[in-house]
């Protein structure tokens, strides 16, 4: 019998993809990558640092993770330049923030920072935008027009958006914040979301790394608020002098806390019984979940 496997769909096979749209350059019937739409290293790190060597997400705790969530969305071009600028992201903010040993009190902003982050906003915000959620279709129609404007910045390497920074630096408490949230704040990874508030209608757009969140408040929002943002700009930045941050903000992650106690309540005993012999397994080591536990006076 003959076979209607093209020579090309056994080059794609052999690579592990799919053919596909990419998402981004809009490139028709290539080769797909697979794509994370929030950054691999921070998912790296998190395992480097935990005492399980195992990812769990609150969405569904009773499954351990080795990776985090990815798609095949972009061809292997522009897979390459959103990985040039993660590297940027990685190298020049995250590891010098999400550090248990020394964190640096002044980084800096570079442009392919910028557009790294604003690259993880567009990804993980397409990628989820079709979860079920209470959006109107006015929000809708809000949420398309960013999704848009982001992609055309991202292929013309520049960055439109007014993007904000909320890291975490020193002793908790921080920024007036619960004590108890230090360990979601440290660990948690994710939690992209567009949110909106009406009267007026403006939006508040948001995900997370280790030790810090990235935001985005649309026109609309009081000054009260504004005035508390960090703007994510191209130079030196000293996170030590960061002294507040917005109040929506702040709700956010009192939010996220909540959905962390209802996820440890779910676990089942099977699971919590796993994470003892795998933290058993680490015993005598100081890890840095063990580190944020303590920190989270927990």
């Amino acid at each position: 019998m003959e076979s209607n496997t093209t020579e090309k769909e056994l080059d794609v096979a052999a690579e592990g993809g799919v053919l596909g749209d990419c998402a981004l350059c809009d490139g028709k019937n290539i080769l797909l990558k697979e794509s994370h739409s929030i950054p691999k290293f921070a998912y790296d790190w998190l395992k480097q640092t935990s005492s399980t060597n195992f990812i769990r997400d609150t969405r569904d705790v009773n499954v351990r993770h080795q990776d985090g969530p990815k798609k095949h969305l972009l061809c292997g071009g522009c897979e390459g330049k959103l990985s040039a600028w993660e590297k940027k992201l990685a190298e020049g903010l995250f590891k010098k923030i999400a550090n248990y040993r020394k964190q640096n009190s002044v980084v800096v902003i570079s442009e392919e920072i910028k557009l790294a982050v604003l690259s993880v906003f567009w990804r993980a915000l397409l990628t989820t935008k079709d979860d079920e959620n209470n959006r109107t279709d006015e929000d809708k129609a809000v949420v398309d027009a960013f999704l848009e404007a982001s992609k055309q910045d991202i292929l013309n390497n520049r960055c439109g958006s007014t993007i904000c920074f909320a890291p975490f630096f020193g002793e908790p408490p921080i920024y007036g914040l619960p004590i108890a949230h230090t360990y979601g704040i440290e660990r948690s990874i994710g939690s992209q979301d567009i949110r909106f508030i009406d009267h007026p209608h403006r939006y508040f757009a948001v995900f997370k790394l280790p030790f810090m969140y990235f935001y985005i408040l649309s026109p609309g929002w009081d000054f009260e608020e504004t005035n508390k943002a960090t703007k994510l700009e191209v130079g030196d930045l000293d996170v030590s002098k960061i002294q507040d941050i917005p109040q929506i903000l702040k709700d956010y992650i009192g939010l996220g806390y909540k959905e962390f106690l209802k996820s440890k309540a779910a676990m089942d005993e099977v699971n919590k019984e796993q994470i003892r012999r795998e933290v058993q397994k680490n015993s005598g080591k100081v890890t840095g979940s063990d580190k944020s536990l303590r920190r989270s006076g927990q």
